[in-house]
């Protein structure tokens, strides 16, 4: 944000005055926690978003945003989110595929009944039908059925980003993190924070704790191993993390994050 001689917080973007804690603006609608895209790389804020849960304002790629400026990224998430973005990507090309070849399936038997009315049914005819109209038929039945694959990638490799940010989250934690405190970074309901926890706590990356003051928390469990040698074999490393984080959030169920908060309970660990 930008700051006004008054002190008054201005939009970064059209330099709206902005409300005392906004995170977006009023006028331009621009989100003013922006910070570098991963797809992209441009400086912009994120959207919710029904499927991608945020997305980029610029790019549209799924993004997993951070409030906390103080927390350091991994970058075990990135070839998570890559993966949702091509996926859905991919989805996109088979769905307009396998629409076009539908549309062209029809127009075959619209041209095939006009013909079959001017002239007159022949064995000739309807051979020539079935063998132009089958292939269309098969490739928009492939076409649709291959969008439908690629986009039941998109939620579990989601799943997977999330669950690695938030374990970036918790072990940078100072004190034992709670569901509102995760809800808060991570701009979620204080139910998907629960799971999320819930899902580190299986991971072995938290564990549950009572703070002082009585009230309960996940602290984060540390773990020491040896640093990379190279930066090739860090990154290798941390595309190894997030495959591994990857199978573990699609063992876990099908359905996305937010469907399946209802049975996480802390009071009761």
């Amino acid at each position: 944000m930008s700051q006004a001689s008054s002190g008054a917080a201005r939009c970064r973007v059209c330099a709206a005055a902005l409300a005392p804690g906004s995170d977006r603006c009023p006028q331009c609608g621009a989100d003013q926690g922006a910070e570098a895209c991963p797809h992209c790389g441009g400086v912009a804020g994120v959207s919710a978003h029904a499927e991608l849960r945020f997305r980029c304002d610029v790019c549209g790629g799924p993004r997993v945003p951070v409030t906390d400026a103080r927390v350091k990224r991994s970058g075990r998430e990135l070839p998570l989110l890559q993966k949702a973005r091509a996926a859905a990507s991919a989805r996109s090309v088979w769905r307009a595929a396998g629409i076009a070849a539908s549309a062209l399936f029809g127009f075959e038997v619209f041209l095939f009944a006009v013909l079959l009315l001017v002239l007159s049914a022949s064995f000739g005819l309807f051979a020539a039908g079935i063998l132009t109209m089958a292939p269309v038929a098969v490739f928009a039945l492939w076409a649709l059925r291959r969008a439908r694959s690629r986009g039941q990638d998109i939620a579990p490799a989601l799943d997977a980003a999330w669950v690695s940010v938030a374990s970036d989250v918790a072990r940078q934690s100072e004190r034992p993190l709670t569901s509102s405190g995760l809800a808060s970074t991570l701009r979620i309901g204080e139910s998907q924070a629960e799971e999320l926890l819930a899902l580190l706590e299986v991971n072995d990356v938290v564990r549950g704790a009572v703070s002082p003051a009585g009230e309960f928390g996940y602290a984060p469990k540390l773990r020491v191993g040896a640093a990379p040698a190279s930066e090739a074999e860090a990154e290798a490393a941390a595309h190894a993390l997030a495959a591994e984080e990857e199978a573990f959030a699609a063992g876990r169920a099908a359905e996305p994050l937010a469907q399946r908060t209802a049975h996480v309970d802390p009071t009761k660990r």
